[in-house]
């Protein structure tokens, strides 16, 4: 699955990654889940502006139920069944999670792909702030890659694919992959206007979009938080990369120390925000730990390194190579 939308709507979400990974900002309030209706409605109809009464949840975490179990592996199936668990309450449903059913873009309006594609569709008070953490994450992933012309690159989860069109403008050959056939659509008309090595195939995490071929890097933006089925996945991810690949990840909400809005290794993130989203959208918002996230990378034949980025946390990454 993907998270495309999530790049755009909602537009307070460089404040949500800020409030995560900031240790001061873990001592808020916390409310119960028969509060989620008025967390929802609250912050659907006020946004994050202060002086308004979404101040009343700024900084609160949902409690976890009583139900709730800590000191479970967090590799083994209890864990994830309690995390799905955990994420049907705060969606409201009663069902398993689907990613081909859940992970749906969000409505947008005034879209157009090769004049207005993502970011570039905002027009509130922040959009241009948020614009340029977006921005730098691309300029961190170009910087970063190691990729010339001619090189093979995937992503998974591209969105409006700004980073993707980016690279392949460079020369670069990139594959893209989205659960959403409307956001493949907006991808590929941005490739064809350009003419560019760009091209993209609807489908979920793992897709081998060309069989046979290994690519040099594959990246995840503001995507593999939405991954389930993650332990499933990086022994694929192995498989797709050419010797000595790696994998890249940034804009992904990973946590140094468990804490009020991730208080476990992996699973649904508590804060305020990201609860309202969760049941208003029915999307899978997970966080990591990072001891856990280097864990799980080691376990399928990768060794870690993280990269920070001092203007913008989204443009922090964590490059994970073959050893």
């Amino acid at each position: 699955m993907r998270a495309a939308a999530r790049k755009i709507i909602p537009q307070r979400q460089r404040q949500q990654l800020r409030h995560m990974l900031d240790p001061r900002s873990q001592r808020g309030p916390l409310f119960d889940a028969e509060q989620i209706p008025r967390v929802v409605d609250t912050y659907f109809r006020h946004g994050s502006a202060v002086g308004t009464p979404w101040d009343e949840f700024r900084e609160a975490h949902l409690r976890l139920p009583s139900w709730f179990r800590h000191g479970l592996d967090p590799l083994g199936a209890q864990f994830g069944e309690q995390q799905l668990r955990l994420w049907q309450l705060i969606a409201g449903v009663d069902r398993p999670y689907d990613p081909a059913v859940d992970e749906k873009e969000h409505e947008l309006h005034g879209v157009d792909a090769v004049r207005r594609p993502g970011y570039y569709i905002r027009r509130d008070d922040d959009a241009i702030p948020s614009a340029s953490d977006h921005i730098i994450a691309t300029g961190m992933l170009l910087k970063h890659c190691g990729l010339k012309a001619g090189d093979w690159a995937l992503e998974y989860g591209p969105g409006f694919g700004q980073g993707a069109l980016t690279l392949a403008r460079m020369g670069v050959n990139v594959d893209v992959v989205d659960v959403s056939e409307i956001f493949c659509t907006r991808v590929q008309q941005q490739a064809e206007f350009f003419e560019v090595p760009l091209t993209a195939f609807n489908g979920q995490f793992g897709m081998s979009p060309r069989p046979g071929q290994k690519y040099k890097v594959i990246w995840f933006y503001e995507s593999f938080h939405h991954c389930l089925s993650f332990q499933a996945l990086l022994p694929v991810l192995r498989d797709l990369l050419a010797q000595g690949g790696r994998v890249i990840l940034s804009g992904e909400p990973v946590m140094e120390t468990e804490n009020s809005a991730v208080p476990y290794p992996w699973g649904v993130r508590l804060h305020s925000e990201v609860v309202a989203i969760v049941r208003r959208l029915h999307w899978l918002e997970l966080g990591f730990s990072e001891d856990f996230l280097y864990r799980i990378f080691a376990e399928a034949g990768f060794a870690g390194e993280r990269i920070d980025c001092e203007p913008s946390l989204f443009g922090r990454q964590y490059h994970f190579t073959l050893k």
